[in-house]
């Protein structure tokens, strides 16, 4: 198996092959509007010295997560911690905490569920880390300004452990997929590098050069 690849991996392959291939096989990645966007919107939970308690909850943002059954790795945005008596003990808390993983979006929910799988992705790495079982989470959709609790069922699951083994397989052959069929590309950033202009409509310098070298 490949070394340990991110959890962000795990998205951007469920929502295009390609793009994946793109991105973390061949390094390459352009930014549009969308992915600014995201990247302000998710400033508001990048701090790992956060820490904050709600009365019987307590907040943890930008935790490291990793799974050596799945090869994975990456940062949870925001954990929460809730009083249960069947949770788990945190260094710096009394009691028991369930852990419930949040996740921040800024758009809204996709029909690849990428976004879900990306969740469930970081819920089995805290379920190996603390020997427990996570049963849900929730996405934060910036879009909706709410959060989405998201079931983790074995369908889920077992799409993420697929995920998991497709991408290491083609990491480890350096193998970049074709565009899906039916994928939508408009607002994809990497759509200039990975579907090129020039081969959809040739431009006016490309055109005139053609006819120069046919005369």
């Amino acid at each position: 198996m490949y070394d340990r690849l991110p959890i962000s991996t795990i998205k951007q392959y469920a929502y295009c092959k390609r793009r994946f291939g793109l991105m973390y096989i061949d390094n390459e990645f352009l930014d549009n509007f969308k992915t600014i966007e995201g990247n302000i919107f998710h400033e508001k939970v990048n701090d790992p010295f956060f820490n904050e308690k709600r009365g019987e909850k307590y907040y943890s943002r930008s935790v490291p997560v990793y799974s050596d059954r799945l090869g994975l790795y990456g940062v949870c945005d925001i954990i929460e911690f809730l009083k249960d008596e069947k949770g788990v003990s945190l260094p710096t808390q009394k009691g028991l905490w369930k852990i419930n993983p949040i996740e921040y979006k800024n758009g809204k929910p996709e029909k690849s569920r990428a976004d879900e799988m990306q969740l469930c992705a970081q819920a089995m790495c805290l379920e190996e880390m603390f020997s427990i079982d996570i049963l849900s989470g929730d996405i934060y959709y910036g879009k909706l300004r709410k959060r989405v609790n998201v079931l983790l069922s074995d369908e889920l699951r077992l799409s993420v452990e697929k995920i998991a083994l497709d991408i290491h397989q083609l990491m480890e052959k350096s193998f970049i997929p074709q565009k899906p069929e039916g994928q939508n590309c408009n607002l994809c950033s990497m759509i200039d590098i990975c579907l090129p202009r020039v081969f959809k409509k040739p431009s006016s310098n490309l055109i005139r050069i053609s006819n120069f070298l046919e005369k």
